[in-house]
């Protein structure tokens, strides 16, 4: 009879997988949401928290389908919502949805990095199918046009994630340094493709960095088997990924000063992120074993 349950067990976990992999929609919770942050400072931060979609600035374009960018409550990477595209199940038509950002001055600006976290469907849009894609597109022009391609889900390392787990994705936006007009669109595209889901939405400059760098050192750097942080601020959430986006480590807490131990993290190139009520700070990890 044992034997029986444990085979049974294992068979409906299985199943579960292959369900989820294969599924149109997300599915499967991936544990504790993150804490919402009022993140000051920054060009853009979004998380979809308002209860107004789409929020206030932004845009949504929708195509002649029925289904385009909504809010969802399901799964969020952080809070209680996040935005998310079904597909259209009724095959209408090619979906091509547009979730546009606000307009951002990049003018005085050194350096400007967006941050955000997907969604996404290996199984339905990338292999066996490619039945959709999810793009950010840039637009020096206030969003009139938006003529180049900043961001494809392929610029992930998709062998390292699996269908509809939240991943980090990072782009420097150097090349739009000095526009007025700026603005970013988030699109989905493709038939009989798969939901995909975006939440914590951060375009960041150099001056909301260096306003907490001379406050918080992060060491040894390279590391080798613990990372140290000492901060002149509390912050409430500390994050460690890698080059893909994987999420090796998330907290949530009380922090000021704090050291993480590397037992199991490879040689390679991270990145950390703390956040607070009142700042973002990101810095790039060298780990050497």
């Amino acid at each position: 009879m044992r034997s029986i349950l444990v085979f049974s067990l294992i068979s409906f976990f299985t199943i579960s997988l292959l369900a989820q992999e294969n599924s149109k929609v997300n599915t499967v919770k991936h544990g504790d949401n993150f804490p919402v942050f009022g993140l000051k400072n920054n060009l853009v931060y979004e998380n979809f928290e308002s209860g107004v979609f789409p929020p206030a600035g932004w845009t949504v374009i929708a195509d002649s389908t029925p289904q385009t960018w909504d809010t969802a409550s399901y799964d969020p990477h952080s809070g209680s919502f996040y935005a998310h595209c079904l597909y259209d199940d009724s095959l209408t038509g090619v979906q091509n949805e547009f979730l546009i950002s606000p307009v951002m001055d990049m003018r005085g600006v050194t350096s400007a990095v967006l941050t955000f976290y997907f969604q996404f469907s290996r199984y339905w849009g990338i292999t066996p199918y490619d039945n959709y894609d999810l793009y950010v597109f840039a637009s020096i022009d206030s969003g009139m046009t938006f003529p180049d391609t900043v961001w494809h889900e392929l610029d992930t390392d998709t062998s390292a994630w699996t269908s509809f787990q939240w991943v980090m994705a990072q782009v420097d936006l150097a090349d739009y340094i000095g526009d007025s007009t700026f603005a970013l669109a988030f699109v989905y595209y493709g038939y009989d493709g798969a939901e995909a889901a975006l939440d914590d939405i951060l375009v960041q400059t150099a001056g909301a960095i260096d306003e907490t760098e001379k406050e918080i050192r992060v060491y040894p750097n390279p590391a080798q088997d613990v990372l140290n942080i000492e901060s002149e601020q509390y912050y409430q959430f500390v994050e460690l990924t890698d080059i893909n986006g994987k999420i090796l480590l998330s907290e949530i807490g009380e922090f000021k000063n704090k050291t993480i131990s590397l037992d199991g993290i490879s040689s390679g190139i991270y990145f950390l992120t703390l956040k607070s009520e009142d700042f973002v700070y990101s810095k790039k990890i060298l780990i050497r074993k």
